[in-house]
């Protein structure tokens, strides 16, 4: 994901780089709540802006819609009239669940005749009770204007617009994969493949993984992005990048060199099964952590360091960049299980 937003941030970026992370003492405001129910406000799952102040949008993974909303100064401003569905509620006569929305990445325009792009994921898993939900198992985009953001076609929360568009062949492509598909249909607490974070660059879709995290190492897919919504399943390439045992990736975004990594426990379980992280042991419970990574194969990432004055079994699952310097990023880190996300800033040596 990427963001990048004109503040008044100076006094805050001005000095040297830092050592460690630094939790911002301003409190971040969500008004008016995000909708439409508790449940979607309380599984902010992944956002993305349009640079330049630009509209930005929030998922969530318990329901078929996502939503616009603004930044502004320490505040979180959603759109109330600005939910946008994904997922009819029946597709050739079956019942679509909850698309389990894990991710989201704005995509500027190549060139000034296209328009820029939205791209929400889902986790492309089992649900936890091992249950196979098709609607889980969906990439979605829609164009949007590469200004503002937002559509310039009309759409609501009861009917999917036409011009959102919708494929399920990534699931091919990740069973295609020898170091994922054993993984493809087991639950998240056996290892089960999860998607949890999407980023673009230099052309390609790099889809982070939760799980599963082999032998200390997550992984990322990359696709080109120009081959998502074709005919066929999308050819693809996977990088590992060494995280430590029981740590995937929760969320991508694309900063100026490259990407940062928010990291987190990949199985939630933490000793109820024997099974984790590829090794049969109980798991270590690692706190949300910051990394840096290049982008690049075969290049190792960089640990920033853990995120300060959050709890181990906190969900950090969404991670915004609201400025970047020579010397340090000012981050915005929203949490799965709060109310609205519960926004938290950050100041981050490079």
């Amino acid at each position: 994901m990427r963001l990048f937003l004109v503040l008044l941030l100076a006094p805050f970026l001005a000095s040297p780089a830092l050592a460690e992370i630094e939790r911002l003492k301003a409190k971040w405001k969500v008004k008016p709540d995000f909708e439409k129910s508790a449940a979607a406000r309380e599984s902010i799952s992944g956002a993305d802006c349009a640079p330049d102040g630009g509209w930005c949008l929030a998922a969530n993974d318990e329901k078929n819609y996502a939503q616009f909303f603004r930044i502004g100064k320490n505040r979180l401003d959603p759109d109330k009239k600005g939910v946008i569905r994904l997922l009819p509620k029946k597709i050739d006569g079956r019942k679509m669940d909850e698309i389990d929305a894990e991710g989201v990445v704005f995509v500027p325009s190549g060139n000034e005749d296209a328009p820029s792009h939205f791209y929400v994921t889902g986790s492309h898993g089992l649900s936890r009770s091992g249950d196979f939900q098709p609607s889980r198992y969906t990439l979605f985009r829609f164009p949007v204007e590469t200004g503002s953001g937002k559509p310039a076609f009309k759409f609501n929360d009861k009917k999917v617009s036409p011009d959102v568009e919708r494929t399920t062949l990534l699931t091919e492509t990740i069973k295609s994969k020898p170091d994922l598909a054993p993984f493809a249909d087991q639950t998240l607490d056996r290892n089960g493949v999860t998607i949890e974070g999407i980023s673009e660059m230099n052309g390609d879709m790099l889809f982070g993984l939760r799980s599963p995290c082999l032998a200390g190492h997550a992984l990322i897919l990359r696709v080109s992005t120009g081959d998502l919504f074709q005919e066929t399943p999308p050819p693809s390439t996977t990088d590992k990048v060494a995280l430590g045992d029981n740590v995937g990736i929760r969320d991508l975004t694309r900063v100026k060199d490259g990407l940062l990594i928010l990291a987190g426990r990949s199985d939630d379980r933490r000793g109820s099964e024997d099974f984790t992280c590829g090794e049969k042991r109980k798991p270590p419970s690692p706190a949300p952590s910051l990394w840096f990574w290049s982008g690049v194969s075969g290049d190792a990432a960089k640990p920033l360091g853990a995120l300060p004055g959050v709890d181990l079994n906190a969900s950090a699952e969404t991670l915004l960049v609201l400025e970047e310097t020579a010397t340090a990023y000012r981050v915005l880190v929203l949490f799965d299980g709060e109310k609205n996300g519960a926004p938290v800033a950050f100041l981050v040596g490079k």
